[in-house]
């Protein structure tokens, strides 16, 4: 156990600080999906959901998240600093970095890759046919072969793995694991990791139809952040996990 002790938040505190940035996320999706954001960009508007997402991170994850964890570190510093915001820096072994975050990548990319098609699709037709489908970036994304047509898909493609790959995760990685989850234990105890994992895959609004595969996916890579007490393992497993996917999705485009 790390010897600094934070204050402890609220269940409800920790629930809302947990969910409510998820909203700005999907109410950004949707309003630079507008056509109007593609062409000021450059780019198709058959993409509208990937410029959408894309533009979202960077405008609302990005200066929110880090907004409210510079926020507490001006209280507790009296300017603007991360000291004894961010929980959870006790460093591990090298033997242990290069252990667990090949094995922990590797489930994650085998979960998302080929379980999460075999049944995500029908749990989308059953309980979110409601969702409007063209905002579904697993829909739009499924087929790289027709993406390579789109005007400025290389262009979008590159903001994307810089936002979605790095920025987003790197962010969402501090504020999560980094501020919340070092927060839970008084209320959570040992149920911290599985609560905090529920938590974040509620926060993403815009696919509640991976939540399933998301928390089964995310689960032992939080749970080795709150054992080990080193956020290390989440930044690194987030960032090349999503960065890793947008790499592969524009080696297709440009094979194809």
């Amino acid at each position: 156990m790390e010897e600094k002790q934070y204050e402890q938040h609220s269940v409800t505190k920790s629930i809302l600080l947990h969910l409510i940035p998820g909203v700005p996320v999907i109410a950004g999706l949707f309003i630079f999906a507008l056509p109007v954001f593609s062409r000021i960009l450059g780019i198709a508007v058959e993409l509208h959901v990937v410029v959408g997402l894309t533009l979202s991170i960077l405008i609302t994850i990005v200066p929110i998240q880090l907004g409210i964890l510079f926020y507490q570190g001006k209280k507790l510093n009296g300017k603007l600093s991360l000291k004894g915001v961010i929980g959870y820096t006790e460093k591990s072994s090298i033997k242990d970095y290069m252990i667990y975050i090949p094995i922990l990548l590797v489930y994650s990319i085998l979960l998302f890759a080929v379980v999460s098609p075999m049944i995500t699709p029908a749990i989308t037709d059953t309980l979110f046919a409601w969702y409007p489908q063209e905002y579904n970036l697993q829909t739009a994304m499924a087929n790289p072969g027709v993406l390579s047509g789109y005007q400025g898909v290389y262009l979008l493609l590159v903001m994307f793995i810089i936002t979605n790959g790095i920025l987003g995760p790197l962010v969402e990685e501090l504020y999560f694991r980094g501020y919340l989850l070092p927060r839970m234990d008084g209320y959570a105890k040992k149920w911290a990791p599985i609560l905090n994992v529920v938590f974040f895959s509620l926060y993403h609004y815009f696919s509640p139809w991976e939540n399933p595969i998301r928390i089964i996916a995310l689960l032992p890579l939080i749970y080795l952040v709150w054992r080990k007490r080193d956020i290390r393992f989440g930044i690194w497993v987030h960032i090349l996990l999503n960065t890793g996917g947008g790499i592969l999705l524009l080696t297709q485009i440009l094979a194809s």
